[in-house]
């Protein structure tokens, strides 16, 4: 497994081909569409759009099969998804306090992944590399949200959720989300694992826009995620 870090282009090949992946993956969790705020909502993607996308080299084609992803959205003059599918203003003032002490601010976010990529903490992974990213692209202050189950996951991978301001019924009927407004900074040297896999990281992506196999797995391993670099039908063998 392997990482490619993208800028997202309108009717470009790439791009669509993660869009539709990731739009088959929502609808197998029986969730609706929410590719549209990295497609064709213009209040979202009028700000300059990245993302992190995840291949299988040992499956696919030449480069390898495509199996999972997540978005980086920098605020410049648009809006972020969740200030909009949140409907919170609890958060859209919190956020607007970080822009007004002028911070620079990214949401990760449409985290996804193939079928047979899913309970390998491949979320985690992808969580904590994207906030890395995001701050090697200019952000100070990275935010998102997310459901009660997925939280665990998430926290795993640096982010710290605020717990005690629970949103109902978001972005879905019968689904509860929390929001994160993190530091930057804070998410990388909030343990001593993060520290050390963020230095991966940055090695890496000082060379190249990618994160290969062996760097994938190391920063893993320093995570404390496991099996994240290899999908469930490969298992332990890897």
């Amino acid at each position: 497994m392997y990482l490619r870090l993208l800028d997202a282009k309108f009717n470009d090949p790439a791009y669509d081909a993660y869009l539709e992946a990731q739009q088959r993956a929502y609808s197998a969790t029986g969730y609706e569409t929410v590719t549209k705020y990295g497609s064709t909502d213009p209040r979202t993607t009028r700000d300059p759009l990245s993302y992190l996308a995840v291949f299988d080299e040992t499956a696919g084609g030449e480069g390898g099969r495509l199996v999972g992803g997540i978005r980086i959205h920098r605020k410049i003059a648009g809006q972020l998804p969740s200030e909009i599918h949140l409907a919170s203003q609890d958060f859209n003032d919190a956020l607007a306090d970080e822009v007004a002490a002028g911070e620079s601010v990214a949401e990760i976010c449409g985290t996804w992944a193939e079928n047979d990529w899913r309970g390998r903490n491949l979320s985690s992974l992808l969580c904590f590399a994207s906030a890395v990213a995001a701050q090697r692209l200019g952000a100070t202050v990275i935010c998102g949200s997310g459901p009660t189950k997925r939280i665990k996951g998430y926290e795993r991978g640096g982010l710290r959720f605020r717990h005690d301001r629970p949103l109902h019924d978001r972005p879905y009927p019968g689904i509860t989300a929390y929001y994160f407004i993190n530091r930057a900074e804070a998410i990388r040297h909030r343990e001593e694992r993060l520290t050390n896999a963020a230095v991966l990281l940055d090695r890496a992506l000082d060379e190249a826009p990618l994160i290969p196999t062996d760097v994938a797995r190391a920063v893993a391993e320093k995570l404390g995620l496991g099996h994240s670099t290899s999908s469930a039908s490969v298992g332990n063998a890897r």
